[in-house]
């Protein structure tokens, strides 16, 4: 007893030091960094208003991101902005929801023990803790996810429920119709055809009337499929390099940096764990159990098939994959527990290692380095610069809009210089922010290079655009247009 009750609080002090770690790790991550979260912010704040446009200065309606971030966020941004850092704190506590429900619903399958290796691996996540603090749909869609999976795994799952988070699924990111007919086939395993077909049109019915918004408003029900079609011109790889690139990617945000060959091996392992774990739940004959295997491996498939089409990886694609790899690895690690303990504590500690320096490094760098704002200089130098009704030209519009609080646009397209100066005035444009690395969106329309071209040849202190500030630090010239 004595011996158990150790156990118990060196697993609650280890928990209790993953979330400092996490907490440490944002404070060097500024809300804006990302590019995508200002974005996202930005909506949410346009929704408090009524609208949902793309930017929200242009007045264009958005199709692409969801909506379900930013309803999400939509209350946090009305009591803490213009107080953007603190917004941290709404990405801190998806994490920690996403660990406690690991927990629950490890612990209901393969009981206490792999629930606590869940908060383990979830709080040793090398991507989780790289974008700790970041405003995205990422993690908080993990969080859902997972939660979903835990009412499958019930002994009567709850229908309004689940179909609730199915939908709340759906209308954060794209995965989540994934998620939806992963659900839908647990369900109709459990209670048949109709009761399938009752989970995937209640989860899907929200995001068709937001297709048919987008249609009705822009001609296009969304943006996704423009940049899916843009990544289906970008090359013509194979599908082998494009499975390599998915698990390279897989294998390091499980376990993280590791060299290529580290990351396959370390996700064939986790592979092998998984199906291990699969095996040993399936042969429980609990309903809750199975529905939860079912799911697992039709999400992990779905999943796999999106993104070696999506044709590009970032870190934070792994996160919907944590939602069917814990349950299989935990009920895997049980397994082993219940036989040899102290190989199974070695083997997840093993695992959990390398996310964990990783971990570990982005805390110490957050202490080291904190920064409230990504450009508070700049942002600073354009409040006071530009008036409450002028405009602001970059290629990071959303993350000056949000900093600055000043309208923010891309560089418009015009034949000549002249010709894009006057296009700046119309626009109210009282500001030019140049980045000397020449930053540049990830994914640049075909539509828009030709600006951004341009935007190099024509945005330097030549009038009428003078020089307002040249800041070494933050790495920008300012221009000033009167």
């Amino acid at each position: 007893m004595a011996k158990t009750r150790q156990w118990a609080a060196f697993l609650c002090v280890a928990a209790a030091a993953g979330a400092a770690l996490h907490v440490c790790a944002s404070l060097g991550t500024p809300v804006g960094a990302a590019g995508d979260d200002a974005l996202h912010l930005l909506l949410a704040r346009n929704l408090l208003h009524g609208g949902f446009a793309l930017p929200d200065a242009s007045g264009t309606p958005a199709t692409a991101p969801l909506p379900g971030f930013a309803m999400l966020m939509a209350l946090p941004v009305l009591l803490l902005s213009p107080h953007w850092a603190l917004l941290r704190g709404a990405a801190l506590a998806a994490t920690f929801l996403l660990a406690f429900l690991a927990f629950r619903l490890c612990r209901r399958l393969s009981g206490a023990a792999a629930g606590w290796a869940a908060v383990l691996l979830v709080l040793a996540n090398p991507v989780l803790a790289a974008w700790a603090g970041v405003a995205l749909p990422d993690i908080p869609f993990a969080a859902v996810s997972v939660g979903a999976f835990l009412l499958i795994a019930r002994d009567e799952p709850p229908l309004p429920g689940l179909i609730a988070l199915a939908a709340l699924a759906a209308l954060l990111r794209p995965q989540g119709a994934v998620l939806a007919a992963a659900l839908a086939a647990a369900a109709g395993f459990r209670g048949g055809g109709k009761r399938a077909a009752t989970v995937l049109s209640g989860a899907l019915a929200p995001l068709a009337l937001w297709l048919l918004r987008g249609h009705l408003l822009t001609g296009s029900a969304t943006s996704y499929i423009d940049d899916w079609r843009r990544l289906q011109a970008l090359g013509d790889t194979s599908l082998l390099f494009r499975a390599a690139t998915l698990a390279a990617g897989l294998g390091r945000g499980f376990f993280g940096e590791l060299s290529p060959l580290a990351a396959l091996l370390g996700l064939a392992l986790g592979l092998a764990a998984a199906v291990s774990g699969a095996v040993r739940l399936w042969r429980t004959r609990s309903p809750g159990a199975r529905a939860v295997v079912l799911s697992a491996v039709v999400y992990g498939a779905g999943l796999a098939l999106l993104h070696a089409g999506w044709r590009t990886w970032d870190s934070r694609y792994v996160l919907p994959f944590l939602a069917p790899a814990l349950p299989l690895w935990t009920a895997a690690f049980a397994g082993l527990y219940e036989r040899r303990r102290e190989t199974a504590i070695a083997v997840l500690l093993l695992a959990a290692a390398p996310g964990a320096l990783d971990a570990a490094n982005a805390a110490a760098a957050g202490v080291a380095a904190p920064r409230a704002e990504l450009f508070p200089a700049a942002a600073a130098w354009i409040r006071a610069n530009v008036p409450a009704d002028g405009a602001v030209i970059s290629t990071e519009p959303f993350a000056f809009a949000l900093a600055a609080g000043r309208r923010a646009y891309y560089p418009p397209a015009a034949p000549t210089r002249e010709q894009w100066i006057e296009a700046l005035r119309s626009a109210g444009v009282r500001c030019v922010v140049v980045h000397r690395q020449a930053a540049r969106p990830g994914l640049v329309p075909p539509e828009a290079r030709t600006p951004l071209t341009d935007f190099d040849d024509w945005a330097v202190p030549s009038p009428p655009l003078t020089l307002g500030q040249a800041d070494d630090a933050e790495d920008l010239l300012l221009l000033k247009l009167d």
